[in-house]
């Protein structure tokens, strides 16, 4: 059976599970702003109906299991993207449901989602960062097109930039 993902927008109703999912191992290893669970719906709440980023919850086979949002490059704070223009978007993700990693499910969510921001006439590049130790982050990004850019600077420390480009 082919699996098939999903992509619905972030809802006030999503925030309690987006928590639950902030206190997997997992998660923290890679993506941890040592917020509060009341910090994590008011950061991530304030992105629902947003014009500059997107969260969505990703869902497979209508359960859902991992957080994806992408975000208009050159409008995003804090000075890191690279001067970027007005057709490169960025996306970050994370598989919550520990049942689900390891198995290519994250593979896969990433070449739909690439597939779902391409329909996006305007969308011409996808940029993304890894944790350069994070391998199996790296690994992912690579099978789904993603090619190395080389280290950057983040509020987070140190990065790999990758990117993918529309297909002419």
């Amino acid at each position: 059976m082919m699996r098939k993902f999903s992509f619905k927008p972030l809802k006030n109703s999503d925030l309690g599970i987006l928590c639950s999912w902030f206190e997997n191992q997992h998660v923290l290893e890679w993506w941890n702003d040592h917020l509060t669970a009341e910090e994590i719906k008011e950061k991530y709440g304030k992105r629902i109906n947003n014009e500059i980023i997107y969260p969505y919850i990703a869902y497979l086979d209508n359960k859902p299991i991992a957080f994806i949002q992408y975000y208009w490059a050159n409008k995003v704070g804090d000075g890191w993207c690279l001067n970027e223009d007005d057709t490169t978007v960025g996306m970050d993700q994370f598989i919550g449901d520990e049942n689900f990693i390891n198995k290519g499910y994250g593979t896969l969510m990433i070449k739909e989602f690439i597939q779902f921001l391409f329909k996006n006439s305007k969308i011409q590049k996808i940029i993304t960062e890894a944790d350069p130790n994070n391998h199996r982050a790296r690994r992912c990004y690579q099978k789904v097109g993603f090619h190395e850019e080389g280290e950057i600077n983040t509020p987070d420390g140190k990065s790999l930039l990758m990117t993918v480009k529309r297909q002419k």
